[in-house]
């Protein structure tokens, strides 16, 4: 199939340019739309959802009514002078975000085709030859929709780009299978070792997540296994030595990422009028860091700290 064959779109959050902690050398990070984890500590609450939904920041709002006068549903309100979105009446439809000269409304998730995204992802093609760098695609969780990924990735091959995949694991195993062949390497998270506290945190239990893991590992592709540290949910040294025995039977891991837990995402949640449910869990000190990143090589397994 030759791209652009068919109109093959799939909705992008976001893409980052010059990234390093996505993989190896410099790095384009492209953020899909849809995750079927519900993690409690998502930072990106935005990129779970697989529909375009709409954004509110009252502090760029400059009071020119336009998109009070425009939305169809009577959805927009002023509370305590801040714009303010009904989400029961939204529909979605974006009609605010179209008159909004000052973003305060924004449309999140944008329909791209394959050819779009390879001309953005070449822009940067002289650095990622410099850098031994090249494309990440994350999530949201990018292995939702095979037919545009086999498409995009395959595209991305053919101009001699760096595939990596950052992925929850649970997705089908043909989706895996699909793409194999074009990728270079995973990021690969492990939230929890225990499947019923995985459920209870993350919406869904980690079997499929771990024998997906391992059926990659088989095949000998490079794994970054990442551990995000949430105190209180899964930084016991328990479930820390659990993991760690688990990753050191795999064959093709490079080194394990710790990502302790940060609160970056919560003016997301405002902006999506949502909750944030973490707010009182404190960040890890980096003394408790150090001792993790111990513990982890202590079972022969490189370790970094992403912060």
């Amino acid at each position: 199939m030759k791209i652009g064959s068919i109109a093959l779109k799939r909705l992008v959050l976001s893409i980052t340019r010059m990234t390093n902690h996505n993989g190896p050398g410099i790095r384009t990070l492209i953020l899909f739309k849809g995750c079927p984890l519900r993690c409690l500590w998502c930072s990106t609450p935005e990129s779970q959802e697989l529909a375009p939904e709409i954004a509110v920041y009252p502090g760029k709002c400059i009071h020119c009514d336009q998109c009070f006068q425009v939305c169809p549903m009577g959805a927009i309100e002023y509370v305590n002078d801040g714009i303010c979105i009904n989400r029961n009446l939204c529909n979605d439809c974006g009609k605010c975000s179209e008159v909004c000269s000052t973003e305060a409304v924004k449309v999140l998730g944008k329909p791209m085709t394959v050819q779009e995204l390879l001309a953005e992802v070449k822009k940067d093609e002289v650095i990622y030859k410099h850098s031994r760098g090249g494309v990440t695609i994350s999530g949201g969780e990018p292995l939702l929709d095979i037919e545009f990924n086999e498409t995009l990735l395959r595209a991305f091959k053919e101009e001699n780009i760096n595939i990596g995949i950052d992925t929850c694991g649970h997705v089908p195993r043909s989706n895996i299978e699909e793409i194999m062949s074009y990728i270079d390497f995973f990021l690969w998270d492990i939230k929890h070792m225990d499947p019923r506290k995985h459920l209870e945190l993350t919406g869904v239990s980690n079997k499929l997540i771990l024998s997906n893991l391992c059926f990659v590992s088989e095949r000998n592709i490079p794994l970054y296994i990442r551990m995000p540290v949430i105190p209180s949910y899964n930084d016991s040294e328990e479930n820390i030595r659990a993991t760690c025995d688990f990753v050191r039977r795999l064959t093709s891991v490079i080194e394990v990422n710790i990502i302790p837990l940060h609160h970056l995402g919560k003016a997301r949640y405002t902006s999506l009028n949502r909750p944030y449910p973490i707010a009182d869990i404190p960040l890890i000190s980096e003394d408790i860091l150090r001792s993790l990143k111990l513990i982890v090589e202590s079972y022969g397994l490189k370790c970094n700290i992403i912060q």
